[in-house]
């Protein structure tokens, strides 16, 4: 059994990547997908479903996150893209959101109705909560430090659309900065970048 796959990243897509390894490229369905630079040489976590019609591979950025992955895909009405549409809330998150019981936060990620919310509570919030409770001081402020980040980016992003930004505009902004907890400073600095490329291209044209 594969667990993860070492190579560069040639090819990024809105939710894949490919992945050069040993000569041919894997094609990854992943969560969040602005994690993830062309050119980056990396290690990656992978689940592959099989079944009679086909292969898909779902990669991770670390073991904890596949866990998580593989965890919810034992739930009825919880198939891959589905789980993965649910780590695109950042695995961290979701950890958290379980142990608390937060269920109304949950319930905000798209295809998660209250039923499913329930299901995964049932399932996992002892698990989860044990997990938390086993996490040194330093682990746990680095895990409280990126559900932060991973918020800030949500709101960041969901800031920039509203505002008329499309996919490829908040990708090159994202690839040029690092989000603060200050979102306004952090959609000015967005703004200043892609007024940048767009000059630049109209320069070139």
């Amino acid at each position: 059994m594969t667990i993860y796959l070492y190579g560069k990243i040639v090819h990024l897509s809105t939710n894949y990547i490919i992945l050069d390894h040993n000569g041919e490229g894997q094609l990854i369905y992943v969560a969040q997908i602005e994690r993830f630079k062309i050119g980056d040489v990396r290690k990656i976590f992978i689940s592959q479903i099989i079944n009679e019609y086909n292969k898909v591979t779902y990669g991770f950025d670390n073991f904890k996150e596949m866990v998580v992955f593989e965890d919810l895909i034992t739930l009825q009405g919880i198939g891959p893209k589905t789980a993965i549409s649910i780590l695109n809330a950042g695995w961290e998150n979701i950890i958290s959101y379980i142990a608390s019981s937060n269920k109304e936060e949950l319930t905000k990620i798209p295809y998660v109705s209250s039923k499913i919310a329930n299901a995964i509570l049932f399932s996992f919030k002892d698990k989860y909560a044990k997990f938390l409770s086993k996490i040194n001081n330093e682990d746990l402020e680095r895990f409280n430090k990126t559900i932060k980040t991973n918020q800030s980016l949500k709101e960041f992003e969901d800031t920039m659309r509203m505002l008329g930004f499309k996919p490829s505009q908040i990708k090159l902004a994202l690839d040029n900065m690092e989000i603060t907890n200050n979102i306004e400073e952090s959609v000015e600095n967005a703004i200043q970048i892609i007024s940048k490329k767009q000059n630049e291209t109209r320069i070139q044209s």
